[in-house]
């Protein structure tokens, strides 16, 4: 009976502590839950993340970039600066894209509304050193239910957050979660950044020189490395085309020399022959223009003077002819292959 008794007091002392750990586990689990943002209001996988308590930082005011804030809004936190050393602290899984762009300095700090305990939003400046590299990260980050704003050349918001490019600063506003309320001074804060901060707005020639028929609204982009899959393509302008409801791609990128720009179409040439591309001869009204067919698509590889272009992912050598004849003409009617800082 003893023996029996022991047995029982073991298997109860067990039981509890089997018990006490799975009220541990789940505790934790609604701290951790609870202490998370709903990520359906945040930019794509970009998590609003804990400040860096290891980085030096100011005292607890507005850097000079958002001088006055809005009424109702002031600092929750002080500033933090990182460089390319640590970038991946404070965007991790996304430092990559920003330092293949040339990316110098973040500055970043969190800001409060006075109104509302929970409602919370964060600024970030990119310092990209120029404006080139500003819409490179701009154009490769924008989504495509964005609503498009008129307060810098390239900016737009979504229901949380506002972003843009001004000269060589790529920013973004991100708030906490969806409220009407943050969106105006959020705005303000925008605003008041462009008047603070003097900015050279470089004229980028290969946007101007896209055919705008077909073209898909807001589909620009700039890739700044390692375009196509090919290491050989940098700083290059890609937009979307739309024909009979089959989307394709134009490319476009000025070079130094126009010996350089032969040089990239031809090595690019090579390279989608290396990986399956089948040369087919067919007359186009393009001095050493290549037609390739690759993975039952078409593409169209050519220079002109400086610019190296192309067609990517055409569905038929019909539409790739066509949107390359209609890019090469713009290109030989731009004329001016100078890009000049205003």
């Amino acid at each position: 009976m003893i023996r029996e008794n022991k047995n029982n007091r073991r298997q109860q002392t067990f039981l509890s502590m089997v018990i006490l750990s799975v009220l541990v586990a789940i505790g934790v689990g609604i701290f951790i839950t609870q202490s998370r943002f709903n990520p359906s209001v945040l930019q794509k996988n970009a998590f609003l993340s804990e400040p860096n308590k290891n980085q030096p930082s100011s005292p607890l005011a507005p850097y000079a970039y958002f001088v006055p804030l809005p009424e109702g809004i002031q600092p929750l936190t002080p500033t933090e600066t990182f460089d390319a050393r640590d970038l991946s602290d404070k965007i991790d899984g996304k430092a990559e894209l920003y330092l293949s762009a040339g990316f110098t300095r973040l500055v970043s700090q969190r800001f409060k509304d006075e109104h509302e305990a929970d409602l919370w939003m964060e600024a970030f400046v990119y310092d990209m050193g120029n404006s080139q590299n500003a819409f490179s990260v701009f154009s490769a980050q924008r989504r495509e239910d964005a609503a498009s704003l008129d307060l810098a050349r390239n900016a737009y918001r979504t229901s949380n957050a506002f972003f843009l490019t001004h000269g060589r600063y790529y920013v973004e506003i991100i708030a906490s979660k969806v409220s009407r309320q943050v969106l105006a001074p959020i705005k303000i804060m925008v605003e008041t950044f462009i008047r603070n901060t003097p900015a050279k707005i470089a004229t980028v020639n290969e946007v101007a020189l896209f055919p705008k028929q077909e073209l898909v609204k807001n589909s620009m982009v700039l890739i700044a490395s390692n375009a196509f899959g090919y290491d050989g393509f940098d700083k290059i302008y890609t937009a979307e085309y739309e024909f009979d409801q089959q989307r394709l791609m134009a490319y476009l990128s000025l070079r130094n020399t126009p010996e350089e720009a032969k040089k990239m179409a031809s090595a690019y040439t090579q390279f989608l022959l290396t990986y399956g591309g089948q040369n087919i001869e067919g007359k186009l009204p393009i001095k050493d223009a290549r037609l390739i067919e690759i993975l039952d698509t078409y593409e169209i590889v050519f220079f002109h003077g400086s610019y190296l272009a192309g067609i990517r992912e055409a569905a038929t050598i019909d539409q790739a002819k066509t949107l390359a004849i209609r890019l090469y003409h713009r290109i030989k009617e731009g004329g001016n292959e100078s890009r000049a800082e205003q």
